[in-house]
């Protein structure tokens, strides 16, 4: 008889404390399986991500753990308590043996549980201690009740759902992610306040299909490159935000905040969008991080002593994947999975070209950025660069 365990709970989201507790119990229980049983409605408390999210969370988190499973029975119909998930996963697992996985926290309600005389007749309890909890009386109280429990020493788990929460709120990288699950996060706004509304009607479905394209494209650039995630993805989201704006409204918010030090350039949208961009997010949507701002305010035209997070936006707008082919795009592609410096240096240097054929001046500030990041290429980088410039 296959002896499984059961984790319920609202993955609110998953994290590395769930996947350490799932081991443990495969080892120190004997288990042949653990299954993860999001709860779509648990009676508790309302969850703060979609059910469809929190289950996406799992699978990326699951999709390598040898031993443990993803289960849908918490999704099922009505379900909103424990009990109610046992014909589904009797249908799932028929003939199995099935062990609640719950923390010491949990003993002293476990009499009181919905439907506990039916719930524990079909399920044993492992039980793991939690630092600060006396165990002794709720245990035995438990086993007053009939049920059967067992305590399975682990150690404790290090990371918090709700910190996590706490900290993605402020846009900042929560330890105890799966990375996967991270950017998952990252790329759906999850935790977050949602700009979407705001921005869907700030821009058109085109601009707007190039912002989450801009967004998803941060947020691999900046998990591939080691850069604040949270951070790319909220620069990608809001670096075109004023893109719709009329050129003489732009214009005005510029002038009365001296946005722009030349002024002879407050006829042109290409470059006040960005500017403007940062202070509308600043203040309208209320960031105050000035690494994402400067993001925002440099992504069309660069700025000499770029950061990477900058660079990042200034590539990821250049090369996400709604962009219509053009000449170049793959090389700073290319370029883009090596090194952002290169591949922003690219970017400049094919806007250069474009501008020269056209008869246009390229922008002063753009030679200065391209100068700037050619100069701080490390060897091996200008190497690349050059190789790619020559196969064309």
């Amino acid at each position: 008889m296959r002896r499984i365990g059961v984790l319920g709970g609202t993955f609110d989201p998953i994290h590395l404390g769930h996947i350490l507790l799932g081991k443990q119990m495969l080892t120190q229980a004997q288990l042949d399986l653990v299954l993860f049983v999001p709860m779509a409605r648990p009676s508790h408390r309302k969850p703060e991500a979609d059910i469809t999210h929190r289950l996406a969370m799992c699978r990326l988190a699951l999709m390598n753990e040898k031993g443990m499973a993803l289960s849908e029975a918490g999704i099922q119909g009505s379900v909103r308590y424990t009990a109610d998930t046992l014909p589904y996963l009797r249908k799932e697992y028929p003939g199995a043996r099935f062990s609640l996985i719950l923390g010491a926290d949990k003993l002293p309600s476990l009499p009181y549980w919905h439907e506990a005389d039916r719930l524990f007749a079909a399920c044993d309890v492992l039980c793991c201690p939690r630092p600060g909890i006396s165990t002794d009386e709720a245990l035995a109280k438990a086993r007053e009740a009939g049920i059967h429990v067992t305590l399975v020493q682990g150690e404790p788990l290090p990371y918090s759902s709700t910190l996590i929460r706490d900290m993605t709120a402020q846009y900042l990288d929560a330890p105890g992610l799966p990375p996967d699950v991270l950017c998952y996060m990252a790329e759906n706004g999850l935790y977050q306040p949602d700009f979407l509304p705001r921005l869907r009607h700030m821009m058109n479905p085109r601009r707007f299909r190039h912002t989450l394209g801009v967004r998803k494209e941060a947020v691999r650039l900046s998990s591939l490159h080691g850069l604040p995630i949270q951070k790319a993805a909220l620069a990608g989201l809001l670096h075109d935000c004023a893109k719709g704006m009329p050129v003489p409204v732009m214009a005005k918010i510029a002038e009365e905040n001296g946005l722009m030090a030349d002024t002879s350039l407050l006829s042109s949208g290409a470059m006040m969008h960005g500017p403007v961009g940062a202070y509308l997010a600043k203040e309208q949507f209320g960031v105050r991080d000035e690494e994402v701002l400067d993001a925002i305010r440099s992504h069309t035209v660069g700025r000499p002593g770029m950061t990477p997070l900058e660079m990042c936006i200034f590539v990821a707008d250049a090369t996400e994947e709604n962009r219509e082919d053009y000449d170049g795009l793959k090389e700073i592609r290319a370029l883009s999975e090596y090194s952002l410096a290169a591949a922003a240096a690219r970017s400049l240097q094919l806007t250069e070209e474009y501008l020269e054929k056209s008869g246009r001046p390229f922008y002063s500030v753009s030679r200065q950025t391209l100068d700037w990041l050619l100069q701080s290429l490390t060897p091996a980088e200008s190497a690349r660069l050059r190789s790619i410039r020559r196969s064309r």
